[in-house]
């Protein structure tokens, strides 16, 4: 597989874009249906969630495809991201028409019936319980902490599902949204592996390009207004031993700021690396457990354009007092950004261990073409992610200082998780809780 060779991209005449990328001798073909719609833009919390259960083995009509996916070993899987949701099938190379059949039938035959929809909402309630509710300290960070620091619906609902705004989209209401977010105009089809380019183009121009095309919608980025006081909340959690807490600041949108994104994306990984060096109590001394960070609501930090945020989250017991670890942690940052924790040489093995998985990211067909998808939809790229490793290089110590010392004064969010006291029967604090 080489890096160099760039993919081709065509645009159908109905708006669809084509991305084809040939890895000859492969033996697969990995068919990625990129939809440029996620659950930042959707109408009602989890509506695309939901719809991408609805979709996830095509049409109705296309049952009997997916059933010959699997019986030739390939797979089928789905996503759903904050700016985009993905169908990605793998099959033998010689399967290429039959995955090209299923998306068509994805694009222009759904079973939105009663039925169908009831049932799948079913599904993603008992996911939701399984991975969240059910799940000490469930959705802290994925959910609770953007419904705290952002204030636009896009950048702070509850995009997995909310049980009572599913409860009240009906397939009419599925329908509308399914016929702005699924026109040929939003879709990107990422096509990696072992085919013929000009045979694969033809296939998708006959299967594809003659799905009529609709009005899809159109991308307005939604600016938040700067943060000027710290927010904080308590939640109760039934299934947690102890208690938890997630301090989260407002960071750069990789799309206006990719510098100060990356920045902040090395400062993540620095502070799982150094973060008992706070300067305040010895590792042994501090009475909550590692940090551990991210940026971005989902953990990937290279899948997003907009509405991103730092976390740092911790366990401890119920008496640790959160502020203390707070005020650790900024501690901590206002040291990375003075040169009182030194970290050239954590943040050279860094880079060269971040470099290393992203380039083992893109050996496989599957996440090819799933980045195919996402570089072209979400940054204009097809091949952004091949980027990156030379973008971080190009982020010096003193890119990452300069942000620790803003993260380490500027306003944020913090919320606390802690367990339900014996005898207390009160309920846990919902998200959308008064800030």
């Amino acid at each position: 597989m080489t890096d160099d060779a760039l993919p081709e991209v065509v645009r159908l005449r109905n708006g669809l874009t084509v991305l084809l990328e040939p890895l000859p001798g492969t033996h697969v073909v990995a068919i990625c249906l990129h939809v440029g719609t996620g659950f930042r833009n959707e109408p009602v919390a989890g509506a695309a969630h939901l719809l991408e259960h609805v979709l996830v083995q095509g049409a109705s009509s296309s049952r009997p495809l997916t059933d010959a996916v699997l019986a030739t070993g390939g797979t089928m899987n789905a996503r759903t991201a904050a700016d985009y949701t993905q169908y990605t099938t793998v099959l033998p190379a010689a399967g290429l028409e039959t995955g090209l059949r299923i998306e068509r039938d994805r694009l222009s035959r759904p079973d939105l019936s009663a039925a169908h929809v009831a049932a799948q909402k079913d599904v993603v309630l008992a996911e939701i319980r399984r991975n969240i509710t059910q799940r000490p300290h469930g959705g802290l960070v994925l959910f609770e902490l953007p419904d705290l620091l952002h204030d636009s619906w896009e950048n702070r609902h509850n995009g997995y599902g909310d049980a009572n705004a599913l409860s009240g989209l009906d397939p009419a209401g599925l329908r509308t949204f399914y016929d702005r977010s699924y026109a040929p105009e939003n879709v990107h089809l990422a096509l990696a592996g072992d085919f013929d380019t000009d045979r694969a183009l033809l296939l998708a121009e006959e299967t594809l390009g003659t799905l009529p095309g609709r009005p899809t919608w159109q991308r307005t980025t939604v600016a938040e207004e700067r943060l000027t006081a710290p927010r904080q909340r308590t939640r109760t959690d039934r299934a947690a031993p102890a208690a938890r807490t997630v301090c989260g600041f407002r960071s750069p949108d990789p799309a206006s700021d990719p510098a100060g994104h990356l920045a902040t994306v090395l400062l993540s990984e620095l502070v799982e690396t150094v973060g008992g060096q706070c300067g305040r109590h010895t590792p042994s001394e501090h009475p909550w457990g590692e940090f551990r960070a991210r940026v971005s609501r989902t953990g990937n930090p290279f899948d997003v354009a907009h509405g991103c945020l730092f976390a740092v989250d911790f366990p401890h017991p119920v008496t640790a007092s959160p502020q203390e670890a707070e005020d650790c942690l900024r501690h901590l940052l206002g040291g990375i950004a003075e040169g009182r924790v030194p970290v050239g040489e954590q943040l050279a093995v860094i880079r060269r261990q971040t470099a290393l998985h992203l380039h083992a990211e893109l050996d496989s067909v599957t996440s090819r073409a799933s980045w195919l998808g996402i570089g072209a939809a979400v940054h204009g790229d097809p091949r952004h992610l091949a980027s990156v490793p030379d973008a971080l290089r190009a982020v010096t110590d003193q890119d990452v200082a300069r942000w620790a010392a803003r993260y380490a004064t500027q306003p944020g969010a913090r919320i606390s998780s802690v367990p339900v006291a014996a005898g207390d029967g009160s309920a846990p604090q919902p998200a959308g809780a008064a800030r």
